[in-house]
């Protein structure tokens, strides 16, 4: 098949520009497999830049694919053990966004099952998931709150981060945003929590400023962890600022 020559153009194109960075393909190997005991995944050394250039070679190609044969090369990219892998996985789904409907979500949700890292997690939820959002929207709020009830941690994430940057600021979810983030509030994970303060942060404009910043008052009288609430109000300055930081639970 095109998609599996693809692939290992792909992956032998990574490994050839790591190679580049080391002095022989066995420090490669351990450089990578220490990487893989430290952070759970493994990685080729490679800047973002130079992954792009990469990416841009193959993005002609990707395109020719169908999209059965593309939506199996993404999924082949994020199972891949190496996290760089992710990247043209995205690119794929990039190319695709507007043939995935909601009957693709069963497979977007496997995808976030190989998820291993906030990185490829924030990118997911701004180029896929807000797209689908505008498109799809009642659909798209069901799987993110199914999401934000899974013990999954990029999912958790997901399920707030898909309301940041120009979704927050168009302001159209906030009080969906918010339900979320009541699930949430209480989770252990740190990763989680800074998602729901950035979700936050970034609806606190405009029409929504006081109604979001009331809530992370309301936050903040309950004890909510100094994690969430700080990253909220990162825009905050002055004794606004120190207004809210005096309060206790």
């Amino acid at each position: 098949m095109e998609s599996d020559k693809l692939y290992n153009a792909v992956k032998n194109d990574l490994e050839r520009h790591a190679l580049k960075k080391f002095d022989s393909k066995r420090e490669f190997d351990k450089w990578s497999q220490n990487h893989y005991e430290n952070k759970g995944y493994k990685a080729y050394g490679l800047r973002v830049p130079e992954v792009d250039v990469i990416i841009k070679k193959y993005s002609s190609q990707f395109k020719l694919l169908s999209l059965i044969e593309r939506l199996e090369l993404t999924k082949r990219f994020y199972k891949s053990k190496y996290i760089t892998c992710t990247s043209f996985g995205l690119e794929i789904l990039k190319i695709s966004i507007q043939e995935l409907t909601p009957q693709h979500f069963p497979f977007l949700d496997d995808i976030l099952n190989h998820i291993k890292d906030w990185g490829p997690t924030d990118s997911f939820c701004i180029k896929v998931m807000q797209p689908l959002l505008r498109n799809y929207t009642n659909e798209t709020k069901q799987i993110l709150k199914k999401w934000n009830a899974s013990d999954d941690i990029w999912k958790k994430r997901t399920s707030v981060v898909t309301f940041t940057r120009r979704i927050g600021v168009e302001g159209e979810h906030v009080d969906f945003l918010m339900e979320l983030c009541d699930n949430l509030i209480w989770d252990k994970e740190d990763l989680v929590r800074k998602g729901i303060g950035w979700a936050l942060k970034d609806n606190m404009v405009g029409k929504n400023k006081n109604r979001v910043l009331d809530y992370v008052k309301k936050l903040r009288k309950m004890g909510v962890s100094s994690t969430t609430t700080l990253y909220a109000i990162r825009n905050i300055k002055g004794k606004e600022r120190e207004a809210i930081l005096n309060i206790k639970p």
